[in-house]
């Protein structure tokens, strides 16, 4: 079995959907988001003040219930510089829901190059992370946007396999329907169906894991394609697109 670039859990039944506070439009006709993407954190909080959700908060706080949580923010460095939004949304959410919040121990420690990247290169460029986790402590993940859920699935699995639990997500936007980020069983069987046991097997010659912990989106975004041959060429220029761009890829031959 390979090992994992970045490691994953498969999703659990009823996981619930990543809580969205805002949309794309708001958020880039807001003018803090320019300098709060490249690392200004008190345009951050301008940002996250004007745009987080009292009602979004209080569906995360039913989505948790009673248990005592760690917020933890996707901390990364992107092409416009050091990414502060999903910093000052946890310390804004963890100031309004008294729940504490990690002091950047758990951090991204690659450089990917997501923002507005195409879904291959997403995919060939898995966000790895670091940092200590609490064993036992339940975890709420905070980023700024969610696409195809993979840095969210990837941070998931970090932790869980350090010993976390995470139980909920939050983002200030979505691209379309990507709230839904665990894998539907109906989505996995369709997957499995058009493109049998090599696909499987495939993944996790290259992944290192199953297509059990695709997130929702990545899975519907693979099924379009007709065949393996397409799916692993579509792979293989996505690798070669990003090996040129400073950005950690995964090797990836063409068929």
């Amino acid at each position: 079995m390979t090992k994992p670039f970045a490691p994953r859990s498969s999703w659990p039944i009823n996981f619930p959907t990543v809580v969205i506070h805002s949309t794309v439009k708001k958020r880039d006709q807001h003018p803090a988001y320019a300098s709060a993407k490249a690392g200004d954190f008190k345009a951050a909080i301008s940002l996250v003040n004007d745009l987080l959700n009292p009602d979004a908060l209080n569906l995360l706080g039913q989505n948790i219930g009673y248990c005592d949580v760690m917020l933890a923010a996707v901390t990364a460095v992107e092409k416009a510089g050091f990414n502060a939004i999903p910093d000052a949304m946890a310390h804004i959410i963890g100031g309004k829901m008294e729940w504490l919040t990690d002091t950047r121990e758990l951090r991204q420690t690659n450089f990917v190059a997501h923002t507005r990247a195409s879904g291959w290169h997403r995919i060939v460029t898995p966000p790895t992370f670091g940092g200590n986790v609490e064993k036992g402590r339940a975890y709420v993940l905070v980023d700024d946007h969610v696409g195809l859920g993979g840095t969210l699935a990837n941070m998931r699995g970090y932790i869980e396999a350090k010993g976390g639990k995470v139980i909920a997500m939050t983002t200030l936007t979505e691209s379309r329907e990507a709230s839904k980020i665990s894998l539907s069983l109906p989505t996995l069987n369709m997957l499995r169906l058009k493109h049998g046991k090599e696909l499987e097997q495939y993944w996790q010659e290259i992944f290192g894991y199953g297509l059990d912990c695709l997130t929702e989106i990545e899975a519907s975004y693979i099924a379009r394609q007709p065949s393996l041959d397409a799916i692993a060429r579509c792979l293989a220029d996505g690798t070669e697109k990003a090996s040129g761009s400073g950005v950690s890829t995964i090797s990836i031959p063409k068929p």
